[in-house]
């Protein structure tokens, strides 16, 4: 067997350091902190509120899918039978919650409501038919039932904003005539 001993040298070798280190490193040290400014803090404080907000957001966002399924778990929806039917499916919810969160009733509270009734008529027709699915298993028909129910609802919203532009170009072009 070996000795490493000796092979290792124990001995402190002084380290070298380039000229001027070390008064370099004691300048750094006297050199002031920079001031950090208001506006600088504000800008921090809102980026870290905007990134708390975004992520609070995203952990907490859940799909259309999901909360058909958390409400009854009984309903069975078009992507239960094919990636085509899911996607067909997701288009029109999307669209739909598209067009619900874009729309502006301005004064026309009264015309919005009714609308919005008559798409609550028709979803409550779609769950039904997601039930009778349910119960009776792959059905062409009902497939084509529940495709046509989300197109007429989709149909009916942007209905009710050509509708609401057309009212409001004309309350428009009537205030601008007793403005001459």
């Amino acid at each position: 067997m070996k000795d490493l001993r000796k092979d290792f040298n124990y001995e402190d070798a002084p380290i070298q350091m380039s000229e001027g280190h070390q008064q370099l490193f004691e300048a750094k040290l006297r050199k002031e902190s920079k001031a950090v400014s208001r506006s600088e803090t504000l800008q921090k404080s809102a980026a870290v509120l905007i990134v708390g907000l975004v992520s609070s957001i995203l952990w907490f966002q859940t799909t259309p899918d999901q909360i058909q399924q958390n409400e009854n778990p009984n309903l069975i929806s078009l992507g239960d039978f094919s990636p085509e039917f899911q996607k067909i499916e997701s288009f029109y919810q999307a669209s739909i919650n598209y067009e619900l969160a874009t729309l502006e009733t301005g004064d026309y509270d009264d015309l919005v409501n009714s609308y919005v009734l008559e798409v609550e008529k028709i979803d409550g027709e779609y769950k039904r038919l997601q039930n009778e699915l349910a119960r009776q298993g792959f059905d062409e028909t009902l497939i084509e039932a529940m495709i046509e129910n989300l197109q007429l609802r989709l149909e009916l919203l942007q209905n009710l904003k050509l509708k609401l532009t057309e009212l409001k170009t004309l309350n428009h072009d009537s205030e601008s005539i007793y403005q001459f």
